[in-house]
């Protein structure tokens, strides 16, 4: 795991850190470590052109996206579940 420094980061902003840290129950290296990482995974997202879609979608998708999986039946089995059996 990478470790960075942050130097010169104001007072009002290592306080409200360390707020941010009690709330959560965390410690403030923990509190930093997830800002960043929900903050750099929105920006993943944002750069990400398609949405996030369901099975059914994604499914298609790979279909027109390799034709040769034409073949494969994708269709749902439509049989009701049946409990289990303790006899």
């Amino acid at each position: 795991m990478n470790a960075i420094t942050i130097r010169n980061l104001s007072e009002e902003a290592t306080r409200e850190l360390e707020a941010r840290a009690v709330d959560n129950g965390t410690t403030v290296e923990e509190e930093a470590q997830r800002i960043l990482q929900e903050i750099l995974g929105k920006t993943a997202e944002a750069e990400d052109d398609e949405p996030e879609v369901g099975l059914g979608t994604a499914l298609r998708r790979l279909g027109e996206k390799f034709p040769e999986l034409a073949d494969i039946d994708f269709s749902r089995d439509q049989t009701p579940a049946r409990g289990p059996s303790f006899e």
